[in-house]
């Protein structure tokens, strides 16, 4: 993640500067937006500093955009824009003139409440997992199947079946694949507790 600080000259004609930022300050911050440390960092930025935030980053338009909206920037850009029209955001951030989106901003504000909403939901699902079913679920995760699972673990297949239905019971899922999916999609942000690497999905990132 990579931000700074510009002084862009500001248009009289503009109608005055964006509200809660220094006259003519503009913040311009490039972030992959490709994990839950690199979201807090870009959301704690922007709510820490008044500026008026344009953030370039190569994740896809959707609810990591509406983080960084739902944060206080301004306007999101993917990196693969050409360099004269961030110029030209710039530019028009800087006098409270740009108004990106339309009404997809407020979808992509919403659409970013329901992730966390929904990010929220299954760590507590697998909050509930028991020691042991955390350990099969992670095995499950890493492509071993229930014979494998039963030699590391050393016991008998017809128990790890028991503590899969068990995992799968709690997830709410029909399926060891969507035991899998649902792993997957809280490890791919870092948001679910009790994994390496990983904090809890509401920890301050609440969307309020």
């Amino acid at each position: 993640m990579a931000a700074t600080t510009l002084r862009w000259p500001t248009d009289p004609r503009a109608g005055g500067d964006l509200p809660g930022s220094p006259s003519g300050l503009v913040g311009l911050l490039i972030t992959g937006l490709d994990s839950w440390t690199s979201l807090h960092a870009t959301r704690r930025l922007i709510a820490d500093e008044p500026l008026a935030w344009v953030v370039v980053t190569s994740a896809s338009e959707g609810p990591m955009w509406g983080a960084a909206l739902d944060a206080g920037a301004r306007v999101v850009l993917p990196s693969s824009v050409r360099l004269a029209a961030v110029c030209r955001t710039l530019a028009s951030a800087s006098r409270g003139t740009v108004r990106p989106f339309a009404g997809r901003r407020a979808l992509l504000i919403g659409s970013w409440s329901q992730l966390l909403a929904r990010q929220e939901e299954l760590c507590l699902r697998v909050g509930s997992l028991t020691p042991r079913e955390h350990e099969v679920l992670s095995m499950l995760h890493a492509g071993d199947g229930i014979s494998r699972i039963a030699q590391l673990l050393g016991i008998s297949p017809v128990t790890v079946r028991s503590q899969v239905k068990g995992v799968l019971r709690k997830l709410e899922v029909k399926s060891q694949l969507g035991a899998v999916a649902a792993l997957d999609d809280l490890l791919a942000l870092g948001a679910c507790p009790g994994y390496p690497g990983t904090r809890g999905a509401g920890a301050e990132l609440s969307p309020n």
